[in-house]
């Protein structure tokens, strides 16, 4: 959609009221460019009237020269903007989501210092607590969805990490199996709707291009906690006096998620207010509000809380039924359980693989280093290229290709080929550029709605959680040390992925081809009829396009 569409009608009005007096004492404050100002800006219209030297003022001028056709800013200007906001935002979007993976991954550590055999746990029933962690993490991922559209980001994610850290420090205490099963439920329960809150979060201050490769910022963090929570725990394990050395990790690593997670509700700039953050000034937060609304319409209301009330729970349910039938999102909901099994399962059987291999642990534990930069520098760097040129399918396949080579490699050498050879296979293998962030870019480019855009994160996330259980199982142990019978399915599943990523994009390409054939057969006043009474639609719309 145009900017000469989004405003051409308020510039009328404008120009209607400058012939019978003077604009600027005529215009009501509370009227604004893109619609209801307390829709767009919550309750800066309100303080606006209280304090002359406010964003309004600002925001007032940015629209009557967008209104005349003239730009607002400068990109010099928005680019400051932009990197004050990626120190501000994206920084402490990162040490929470820091958060999330050093709680999510002290159980693996906890267990080198003893912790199944101090705390009476079975083998059998730690497995058991992992799969209730799974199952409580995905079923909670559409319900957080819908509180943080109640509540907002801003104040429902600090209070899931304010409570996934007060029961890791509550973890101290498991001496029998049924409390641990129920530490595992809520931290699962916590940490499910996490992520999908967080990206929907993002996507209300960054602009459509800009988006895939903050995500791939907040990937890259798992990467370094897995070094970081490793550090912690060699050291909290270490620890004497009254408390065991598992006991010392589960209470000092839940004591920094719990300052984290405080910390989040001050820290977290939220667009509902007139302040967005003290590091801006008022015409750079004018800005930051109107730029990712002329660039993506459908954000207008997305910071808007949705009250609950008679009939919430049916109308959700629609809702979700909505998001999950959503014929231009679906396809990607079916990638997103499929792409990442291969690197998944190569990710789950790397120590066991070297170890079979015959590596010591000491050096199977330094052979993990290698991918994991590797990872991190081609994720962001794809990430950035997908935002640059405002392709995503082409990144994705790309990404692809990269796991399927090492992946038939890996298959058809000789079984007694060099143990390096297997190691340098895997290697690239886990180095691949991850185009989870990439994805989560095109749902939220192709969703043109914010309660589709925040449910449609959801459902992905749970399809990625899916194909994450099928990478768990894949190999056996019967198929190993080689596990030919796994990499044939892994080579299948990869091919898969290709052919779904190369059917989305022809698929777009058609219905938008479709969509221009019918939108040219309007006259132009049917079409800004349509325009006006077609925003329920969605992704549906004739004038919205498909982004590849």
């Amino acid at each position: 959609m145009s900017d000469q569409t989004l405003y051409e009608e308020e510039a009328l009005r404008r120009r209607v009221l400058d012939m019978n007096d003077d604009a600027e004492e005529t215009l009501n404050p509370t009227t604004s460019l893109l619609g209801d100002t307390k829709e767009h800006y919550g309750s800066l219209a309100e303080d606006s009237v209280q304090n002359s030297d406010s964003d309004f003022d600002h925001k007032a001028e940015i629209e009557k020269l967008m209104s005349e056709g003239r730009p607002a800013w400068d990109p010099e200007e928005e680019e400051v903007i932009r990197r004050k906001l990626d120190y501000r935002l994206m920084t402490w979007v990162c040490a929470m989501f820091f958060s999330l993976q050093l709680v999510r991954n002290n159980i693996q550590n906890a267990i080198s210092a003893n912790f199944l055999i101090d705390a009476n746990i079975p083998q059998n029933m730690y497995n058991l607590g992992q799969t209730v962690f799974l199952v409580f993490f995905i079923l909670c991922e559409i319900p957080s969805q819908s509180l943080v559209r109640r509540f907002g980001a801003e104040i429902w994610l600090p209070i899931l990490m304010t409570l996934w850290a007060i029961i890791s420090m509550f973890q101290i205490f498991i001496k029998e199996s049924l409390f641990f099963l129920f530490t595992r439920a809520i931290i699962g329960a916590c940490g499910g709707g996490f992520v999908p809150g967080l990206t929907f979060y993002l996507t209300s201050f960054y602009k459509a291009n800009e988006l895939s490769m903050r995500f791939s910022w907040i990937w890259a963090t798992q990467a370094v906690t897995s070094v970081i929570s490793a550090l912690l725990a060699s050291g909290f394990v270490q620890m004497g006096g009254s408390l065991r050395g598992w006991q010392w990790l589960f209470l000092l690593e839940g004591a920094l998620t719990a300052v984290i997670g405080i910390s989040s509700f001050f820290m977290m700039p939220s667009l509902r207010h007139k302040v967005v953050s003290r590091v801006f000034t008022a015409r750079e937060a004018a800005i930051l509000r109107v730029r990712v609304v002329q660039d993506d319409p459908s954000k207008r209301n997305q910071q808007e809380r949705v009250k609950f009330g008679r009939g919430s729970v049916l109308k959700s349910l629609t809702a979700v039924v909505g998001a999950l039938t959503d014929r231009f999102l679906f396809p990607i909901f079916i990638l997103g359980f499929v792409a990442f099994v291969p690197s998944q399962t190569a990710n789950y059987y790397l120590t066991i693989t070297l170890r079979q291999l015959g590596f010591t642990e000491i050096v199977t534990n330094l052979l993990t280093i290698p991918y994991a930069i590797i990872s991190i520098t081609m994720t962001v760097g794809f990430s950035k290229l997908s935002d640059r040129f405002g392709v995503r399918w082409v990144f994705c396949l790309i990404s692809a290709i990269w796991v399927f080579t090492p992946q038939l490699l890996l298959e058809i050498i000789p079984d007694g080929s060099s143990r390096w050879l297997r190691f340098a296979l895997i290697t690239i293998i886990l180095g691949y550029p991850y185009y989870h962030p990439i994805l989560f870019s095109w749902i939220s480019s192709n969703a043109n709605n914010p309660d589709r855009r925040s449910l449609a994160f959801a459902i992905y996330s749970i399809s990625v959680q899916c194909g994450n259980i099928l990478a768990a199982n894949v190999y056996r142990e019967s198929d190993a040390p080689y596990y030919h019978r796994g990499n044939g399915i892994l080579i299948g599943l990869n091919v898969l992925s290709m052919i779904i990523i190369l059917a989305i994009r022809q698929y777009y390409v058609v219905e938008n081809r479709r969509r221009d054939k019918l939108w040219e057969q309007l006259g132009q006043d049917e079409k800004d009829e349509y325009v006006k009474s077609s925003h329920d639609l969605g992704n549906r719309q004739l004038s919205f396009k498909l982004k590849l």
